[in-house]
């Protein structure tokens, strides 16, 4: 498997696989609403096929993963993918990478901090907002768990 930064041949393959899974290109995330088909993204190949992807933006001198995703879980591809935006973040002289995820996802929590990330900041009762500008985001979310609070979580550079 290789990583390599989005080329126009796979552009439209990633975007729809990151609608299928999310029921839309935009992500919505501390009181903002970003499209994926806008952002930089890093593609997990296997042959030819889409293995996985990492969106992410660079404001300033922070790097923030927006939407990553592998395929077939648990075979490594994530970590390829987090990896691969943690050194774009370091040559881009960015001061820390970070990521949000929701109070119910406890395997991104698992995920990015066996990764080194740390959590900074729960945004409280963020995803009542959201739901304000996205209003496909679900009230109920991984395993019955209410959909409520935005957790950020950081790797300082």
């Amino acid at each position: 498997m290789k990583i390599i930064l989005q080329t126009e041949e796979y552009k439209e393959t990633a975007l729809r696989i990151a609608k299928a899974t999310w029921g839309s290109i935009k992500v919505a995330a501390h009181h903002e609403l970003f499209e994926l088909n806008e952002l930089p993204c890093f593609l997990a190949i296997d042959g030819n096929e889409v293995r996985g992807y990492c969106y992410y933006r660079i404001a300033g001198d922070e790097c923030e993963i927006m939407a990553i995703e592998s395929i077939i879980p648990n075979k490594g591809t994530g970590s390829l993918l987090v990896n691969a935006v943690l050194n774009k973040a370091i040559e881009e002289n960015c001061k820390r990478l970070y990521v949000n995820t929701s109070n119910d996802n406890t395997h991104a929590l698992r995920f990015y901090q066996r990764r080194g990330f740390n959590m900074c900041m729960v945004r409280w009762d963020e995803f009542d907002y959201l739901r304000t500008i996205k209003p496909s985001i679900p009230t109920i979310g991984d395993d019955g768990i209410p959909l409520q609070h935005e957790i950020e979580l950081e790797i300082i550079l």
